[in-house]
């Protein structure tokens, strides 16, 4: 089956909405923070890997000592700017007590840049360190760690749970309405066959995931995000001529032909929703799990963060050896 590419007719497009454009404008910030953090660590490890490759007894004598060591000009930076980030996270919490917070962006706006924060912040620590982890800064770190791949599990799960505009969870009848709603968009269409979509749109059974263990689950759930591109690509080829094939890479990008990537996007977000209405149950107990864990870490870690400083303020760089 081959569906030929017509000429587009040339039409006015439509003036993007003013919650569409709120919404670029918060991709791109969060595009521009996490190319700043990939920006500032590539650049720390370029510049200290000859550095922080050396034993630790002779790193005073490289000519780099007074700038990367943790009191040294660039270390203590990095340590100050990695503690700032980590107290930022807590902001995510506090915009649910703070009036003016909750008024700034939507909860899944925060989660975020918390994320990108989270992420950051025990990289940076580290390098402040100079991988040396000893005595509270050590534990401290450690914990900072957990924190931090707790959080990608987090927002991992959280993503799971379908939200509204407001970022409330939606109810089970409306997302079985948007699923159907979804589904009734795609019959009729005649460029993909049933078969296709129904591949496309395969799902393990709802008795299958309640007899597995959480675990599997949530396995079986990551391996469906995995392999949803190979899916959506395996659908791109079927009607396409082999031109097209090869300049989407077999499917993986777009097409760039509206017949098939409007009913590509319907597919793709029916098959999301699905998918998280199969697992609803189990993403929202282990979600609720998560917050009990992730919490008490973060709390921890900043008291022992207040702790190492103010032994360092106190005592000073020598006496802790961190000169």
């Amino acid at each position: 089956m081959s569906l030929s590419i017509s000429t587009p007719q040339v039409a006015s497009a439509p003036k993007p909405s003013p919650a569409a454009l709120k919404e670029r404008g918060h991709r791109i910030r969060v595009f521009l923070a996490a190319a700043a953090s990939c920006l500032l660590v590539t650049s720390l490890a370029i510049y200290g890997a000859s550095y922080y490759i050396l034993p630790l007894d002779q790193r005073p004598y490289s000519d780099k000592h007074a700038l990367l060591r943790p009191s040294g000009a660039i270390g203590l930076k990095l340590g100050i700017l990695g503690t700032v980030l980590f107290f930022i996270i807590f902001l995510y919490a506090l915009r649910k007590v703070i009036p003016w917070l909750g008024r700034i962006g939507t909860a899944r706006h925060w989660m975020d840049f918390h994320v990108i924060a989270g992420v950051t912040a025990p990289i940076l620590i580290a390098f402040h360190a100079s991988f040396k982890f000893q005595g509270i800064a050590g534990v401290a770190f450690w914990i900072m760690l957990a924190v931090a791949l707790s959080g990608i599990i987090g927002r991992y799960l959280y993503a799971q749970i379908p939200r509204s505009l407001s970022a409330a969870a939606l109810s089970f009848s409306d997302l079985h309405q948007n699923e159907q709603a979804l589904a009734q968009a795609l019959v009729g269409q005649s460029v993909f066959s049933a078969a296709q979509i129904e591949r496309a749109l395969r799902m393990p059974s709802a008795d299958h995931i309640r007899h597995i263990c959480t675990v599997q689950a949530l396995s079986e759930l990551m391996l469906l995000d995995l392999t949803m591109p190979l899916r959506i690509a395996r659908l791109r080829r079927a009607p396409a001529q082999r031109v097209v094939v090869i300049r989407s890479v077999g499917g993986l990008f777009s097409t760039s032909i509206e017949e098939i990537e409007r009913i590509v996007r319907i597919v793709r977000q029916k098959a999301s929703l699905s998918r998280r209405i199969l697992f609803l149950d189990r993403t929202q107990r282990v979600f609720h799990l998560w917050h009990v864990i992730h919490r008490p870490f973060s709390y921890a870690f900043a008291v022992l963060a207040i702790l190492h400083i103010i032994v360092v303020m106190g005592l000073g760089f020598g006496s802790l050896g961190v000169h």
